[in-house]
């Protein structure tokens, strides 16, 4: 088990992206024995998360071996661990120094990182297909961002040449972290809204702010007293249809593997029979699944008549 992490550590740090990526995917189950740990690199820092009842010799070697990859190359100034068990996270900085202020980069774009403040660091990187879709077919569109969280796709959209940008999402803080985002890219603030609402209180507003050529649904997948995928994407799906414009896209996301592909599909063919199921986007390299329905989908919905 050690060898093989250390072996794979290895190649990824000889080949150090400039861009944010995952250096190793233990939760994809490709590595047996390791399922509890992923590392990631958002330059100069690398940022190691381990789940669940980690045994502390475990918890040290892995560490040990980290930071023994981290000394050997130039450009890496800190590894911070964070320990994820029952709810809670704990996180420590096992070399080097944390940086005043960290962003992650992706196609040209920075994304603020907020290390310590919360469990999730602000930034999603399973997310970059589904990001990338959005920067190449965002020109001209008037785009709806539900559960925007820190608004990594409203970037990607206006950095596609969107038109207007509307984020809700009822966390304050997370949008407020999307502002700075904004601000990090240099994106007029007159093209981009933000509302601190819960997105389903929010369907009469949210529809006299369009009709959007582009909604964009990333809601959380069990988010007690917001979200649960299982129940609640077939209510948020069916409160679609008013806000669209002629030939809208739909942009779906899931990240519940406990839900399969079809989850989706089927909900719009109930819901919305207008529109069908076009294509499911392929996850990034440095995410390697044994079972790709268990890892993130990013699934497009058209109109019929637009996707024949």
């Amino acid at each position: 088990m050690y060898e093989m992490f250390e072996s794979e550590l290895a190649k990824a740090f000889d080949q150090l992206p400039a861009d944010a990526s995952r250096l190793f995917h233990g939760r994809g189950h490709c590595f047996e024995g390791l399922e509890f740990v992923n590392v990631d690199w958002f330059s100069p820092v690398v940022w190691v998360v381990m789940y669940g009842d980690v045994d502390e010799p475990v918890f040290v070697r892995l560490c040990d071996i980290v930071k023994t990859q981290a000394e050997r190359i130039p450009g890496v100034d800190a590894v911070l661990v964070q320990h994820r068990e029952k709810g809670k996270s704990v996180q420590d900085v096992i070399y080097g120094d944390m940086p005043d202020a960290c962003v992650a980069h992706e196609a040209g774009e920075s994304y603020a990182l907020t290390f310590g403040r919360n469990q999730n660091i602000g930034f999603f990187l399973d997310a970059k297909p589904a990001r990338q879709w959005v920067r190449e077919n965002a020109e001209g569109k008037r785009v709806l961002n539900l559960f925007a969280y820190t608004c990594s796709f409203s970037v990607a959209a206006l950095a596609g040449g969107a038109q207007s940008v509307v984020n809700i999402d009822m966390a304050k803080s997370a949008l407020a972290t999307g502002k700075v985002n904004h601000k990090l890219n240099k994106f007029d603030g007159a093209r981009v809204s933000f509302l601190p609402h819960d997105v389903f209180r929010s369907t009469r507003k949210l529809a006299k702010y369009g009709p959007y050529d582009l909604i964009i649904c990333d809601p959380p997948s069990r988010q007690k007293g917001s979200f649960e995928a299982d129940k609640d994407y077939t209510r948020l799906i069916g409160k679609l249809e008013p806000m669209l414009a002629e030939d809208a896209q739909i942009m779906a996301l899931l990240n519940a593997p406990y839900l399969d592909e079809d989850f989706l599909p089927d909900i719009f063919a109930q819901k919305m029979p207008s529109y069908q199921y076009v294509e499911r986007l392929a996850q990034r390299e440095d995410f390697p699944e044994s079972d790709n329905q268990c890892c993130l989908k990013m699934q497009l919905f058209m109109p019929k008549a637009s996707s024949t």
